[in-house]
Order: structure tokens, then sequence, then C-alpha cells
């Protein structure tokens, strides 16, 4: 059974109903996005290239004390439009500089490498479509320093408990010679949190609308859109914030396979969280993966950070 329809039986099926953010980034949800990216409400691209841009050079004299080549593999890479300035960063310090992304969407990745491509010479670059969990792996070793990238704040999609298993994950594929570079949206006003994932124009909206279209699309689903909404918001006491989409209506709704999900009015479909950190949160999460902290790299408000990791290993 294809793996979106599995994941959609599933999760409507459960109490409450959930769909994971996963499956937002088809090619239409991938459009949505690179919008999304340009909201002056969503602060954290313009956080994150402050970082790519003031704090890159301190990163690379840092990791080429101990390295003269670095292969670079970016966990869901995008579009490549923050990566190429960061790579561009690095170039000098090393005498091999790859590149490898890694993202669920095909589409992206073309795009990823055409961007890169353009703005900067002499870096091998690679692109594997996939779930990382499956292509990540899968890839193979050589005696090259690794870099692995995880930015965007993606990090804040997991749970505590998860964010710990996938930092696990990320240990068990490299070595004591490795770093693990992660961005981090840190604690902050909850108005400035809550406008990000509820901007005025309806993109947000429409991107997570977009996951019933998708169902639609591809599975026959006859979701009526217009009979959802979007509904985000922010829990300060544990720096959480969910999206959800809201039924307006008592409806039901049915697969081209014939399986069917009945809601109530106001029953909610749970789609996304992404947490918010203090510094101790980030340490913790260290401490319980066997990962010890190299370096913190602020944006100027130190609302947002890129944190570089080194795996820990007993004897």
């Amino acid at each position: 059974m294809d793996e979106f329809l599995m994941h959609v039986k599933e999760g409507l099926s459960q109490k409450p109903k959930f769909l994971s953010s996963r499956y937002f980034y088809d090619s239409r949800g991938d459009e949505l996005f690179k919008q999304i990216m340009q909201l002056e409400e969503y602060y954290l691209p313009a956080y994150e290239m402050e970082i790519i841009k003031n704090q890159s050079k301190a990163l690379a004299e840092f990791v080429s004390l101990k390295a003269n080549e670095l292969n670079i593999i970016e966990l869901g890479a995008g579009n490549g439009s923050k990566t190429k300035y960061f790579l561009k960063e690095l170039r000098p310090y090393f005498t091999t500089l790859n590149y490898t992304a890694l993202d669920i969407s095909p589409n992206i990745l073309v795009e990823n490498k055409i961007q890169i491509e353009q703005f900067i010479s002499d870096v091998k670059i690679d692109g594997i479509a996939g779930n990382y969990f499956d292509t990540f792996p899968l890839l193979k070793s050589d005696d090259i320093t690794k870099l692995i990238l995880f930015l965007g704040a993606n990090i804040g999609n997991f749970s505590t408990e998860n964010a710990i298993n996938f930092f696990k994950f990320i240990r068990n594929s490299i070595s004591h010679e490795d770093y693990f570079l992660v961005a981090f949206d840190l604690i902050k006003h909850p108005r400035e949190i809550i406008k990000a994932y509820d901007d005025a124009q309806g993109v947000t909206k429409a991107f997570n609308l977009n996951l019933l279209e998708r169902i639609n699309r591809e599975l026959g689903g006859n979701f009526k859109i217009d009979c959802f909404d979007h509904f985000p918001y922010y829990n300060p006491t544990n720096g959480i914030t969910a999206s959800h989409l809201i039924s307006l209506e008592r409806q039901t709704v049915t697969l081209s396979d014939g399986t069917s999900f009945h809601f109530e009015p106001f029953e909610a479909i749970h789609t996304e969280i992404s947490k918010k950190f203090f510094i101790s949160d980030i340490e913790n999460i260290a401490q319980n993966a066997n990962f010890s902290v190299q370096n913190y790299y602020y944006n100027t408000t130190k609302g947002y950070v890129f944190v570089l990791f080194k795996p820990t290993f007993t004897i």
C-alpha cells in the first residue's frame, strides 16, 4: 500500500485525528512554502540568514582546525537559497568541499542544485530524494570529516523524546570526527511567535489546507476545502506551537478506495508542531543523546541559534 495512503488512513482513524507535516511538500506545497519564507511575519529565515552571513566564518575557522576536507550533508535541504551563502563562506577554509542535499521533494532538489551551481564553483554537489531517515544511513562513508546540517529550525517539529531519538539516529551514522549543526528557534515573546504561524495574507492557512487538496488529488478524496479552517496556537509554558485543521461542520470524507472518515463540527486534525527552545532544553537533548556542544552561533537578538555538536563515545 502507498505510504501516503497508509498514513492518511491511520491518521484520520485516530482520536484525535492527525496528519504529518511531512506530506505538506508536493509541488503546490513547495510553492506555498517558498511564499511563507518571504512573509514579514515569518521571522525564521531572516534570523537564520543573519547567522549564516555573520557567523559562518567563525564556524569554518573552528572546524578547519581539525579538518582540511569537508563533506556537508544537509537533511531537509530545501531549495538551497540560504545554503549557497553558507557554502560560499566555508569554501576558502577547506581544500575539498562536497555538498549532498537530502530532501523528500525531487522538485526542490533540482532547484537546489541549480541555485548552488550558479552561485558557487568548485563544490561537488549531489542530491538524493526521499525520506532522510531512509537515505542518510545509506550514504557511503569515507575518511573525510562530515558536517551534518539540520537547519530551518526543523528540530522543532519533533517532540523532546523524538528529538533525542533523532540525535541518536544521527550519532549512529557518523564518527567521532564529524559534526552536527542544528538550528534552534529560541523562546521569545509569544505574540512574535504566533504571528509567524498565522500570517495576515493566509499563506500558512493555504499551505496547511493544501494537505487536504493533496489527498483529493492523489487519493481520490472528496474533502470540501472551504469546510475546513486553519487554527494555530502557541503554548508559552512548553514552547510548542501547534497547527490544526478544523472541520466547520459535521461531514464524512471518502477516499477512492471507499475508506471514509467522519468529522464532528469543529473537530481538529493535528498537522504540525514547532517547538521553541531554552538553551537548557538544547543541552538536555545533547546530554541524553551523547553529544557535546562545541559552540553556539546566535543572531543579534539572540532569538535564534546554530548549535555545533560533536558525538561523544564512551569506551
